[in-house]
């Protein structure tokens, strides 16, 4: 079973996970059912129940620690090591000695949303579960929902993600109101959770009810919004993050937008290439990377990286590039007809399966798949492959599009291709199939013009590059 299988906004999911998810939580323990524990815990000799006192606090340095290195894991194997790490803390101080502390919740929290990331979704499931079912409700307890949820959405069932998600806000604003200052997550569960919900409300509530997942159409940049220094003056490319963070690139620069449209960074250009967002770490965070004709660098950091052909000589002629969160690269050249994968330092890593006729954009989605769009030849038609984590083809579906020129694919496997001929953006579901045509008038009555790349942020709003309107347009 793939965990971080597409979701089927048709129907729930039957996977494992969602079955282990929705099992019926434990009843509650009364306070006489507690008091055999409680009075066993009294009776421990007063040395003994003084040295259990003084170990808990321990425990939250020690998953620090374990946090910390993941952080900074360099590849998948410390990325399990750190999650060990916090397993064996949530064993260490069994309920049995500490039946209410939140510490071990949080050590069992961090690890699942290790494992979510490894790909070990039951065992996540089970470890969440456990908080929510066998742990008294603490701080923890709202994260846990929202781990569970993301596991469950993931897979297909966005009924129950639905359940977990609006549990996790209430407990999250619940938790807030009573301590405002006194959070020690890393995580604004709050925000996060309404900020799935609302994807759901979009992308899946919003068809099933015969309605359209967008209805209105704004300018994201206003002509005058940008000092002189950093304006924009015909946008050109485009790259969105999960939460509506910008990078927008025109021909002579490119700048990080957060998702209140605060300039984050912004890099003078050298050539023209598709900038991206993605992962700065296991643990998240965004890297925005600008390629340039020959290297890729992130928009943050001066030093940039040569990459190889696989043919041997310098790699040229990029149209862009996708940074991985062990640093790893996921590039597109027109020099090469498949996708390349390199390690950190730019040598070549593999390539995937299946040659393309004319190399245009590439999407990574949130499975790990790599979608690459083909613009095709006179004999073979435009085409979307998506290839699967590990590099191999696993489907193909082709259009008679005459100028696809963007491709960007939303949490949900959806695949978007800008079709510059027709000046539209057309929505596809995971198996190839139409589900929207917007455009050449978006909703709200904007109408495209000279329509150049476009992106899907997590929340399923379409962000596009106009540039004879000077502007990115945002369709929500």
């Amino acid at each position: 079973m793939r965990v971080f299988g597409r979701a089927s906004p048709a129907g729930a999911g039957s996977s494992a996970v969602s079955h282990i998810a929705r099992c019926p939580p434990q009843v509650k323990s009364s306070t006489s059912a507690r008091l055999p524990t409680v009075v066993a815990v009294l009776l421990l000799p007063f040395p003994v129940a003084v040295a259990v006192t003084a170990q808990q606090p321990s425990i939250d340095i020690e998953a620090d620690t374990a946090i910390a290195a993941a952080g900074v894991a360099q590849d998948p194997a410390e990325l399990e090591a750190a999650r060990a790490q916090l397993l064996e803390l949530g064993q260490r101080y069994p309920r049995s000695l500490y039946p209410r502390f939140v510490g071990r919740s949080r050590a069992l929290v961090e690890a699942a949303s290790l494992g979510r990331r490894l790909g070990l979704g039951n065992a996540a499931a089970g470890e969440l579960l456990h908080v929510l079912e066998r742990e008294a409700e603490n701080q923890w307890t709202a994260r846990a929902h929202l781990e569970l949820a993301e596991l469950v959405l993931a897979d297909g069932d966005w009924r129950l993600a639905a359940d977990h998600l609006w549990q996790a806000r209430q407990g999250a604003l619940r938790e807030a109101h009573a301590e405002p200052d006194g959070s020690r997550h890393a995580v604004d569960v709050a925000r996060l959770s309404l900020e799935r919900m609302t994807r759901i409300h979009r992308l899946i509530l919003r068809p099933l009810a015969g309605h359209s997942p967008w209805t209105t159409t704004r300018a994201y940049l206003p002509h005058d919004y940008l000092p002189e220094k950093l304006k924009l003056k015909k946008p050109r490319f485009v790259a969105a993050g999960p939460r509506g963070e910008l990078v927008i690139a025109d021909d002579n620069r490119a700048v990080l937008f957060d998702p209140d449209r605060k300039v984050v960074a912004t890099r003078e250009l050298r050539g023209l290439a598709r900038p991206s967002l993605g992962p700065a770490g296991a643990l998240g965070g965004l890297s925005a990377v600008v390629p340039t004709a020959n290297t890729v660098m992130l928009l943050d950091d001066p030093s940039a990286v040569t990459l190889q052909r696989p043919s041997g000589g310098r790699l040229d002629q990029i149209i862009t590039a996708h940074r991985g969160p062990f640093g790893s690269w996921t590039v597109l050249s027109r020099r090469v007809d498949t996708v390349l994968r390199y390690l950190p330092d730019g040598r070549l890593r593999d390539f995937t399966e299946s040659a393309m006729a004319r190399p245009i954009d590439l999407a990574l989605d949130t499975t790990g798949a790599i979608h690459a769009l083909d613009g095709g030849s006179r004999q073979t038609p435009a085409a979307v492959l998506t290839f699967a984590s590990d590099g191999s083809l696993e489907k193909t579906f082709r259009s008679d599009w005459q100028r696809p020129a963007a491709l960007d694919a939303d949490p949900l496997g959806n695949r978007y291709v800008l079709e510059q001929r027709t000046n539209q953006i057309l929505v596809y579901d995971p198996d190839g199939n139409l589900l929207n045509a917007l455009g050449p008038v978006l909703p709200g009555g904007i109408e495209l013009r000279t329509p150049t790349d476009l992106a899907v942020d997590g929340m399923g709003r379409i962000f596009i590059a106009e540039g004879r309107l000077g502007t990115v347009l945002a369709v929500e």
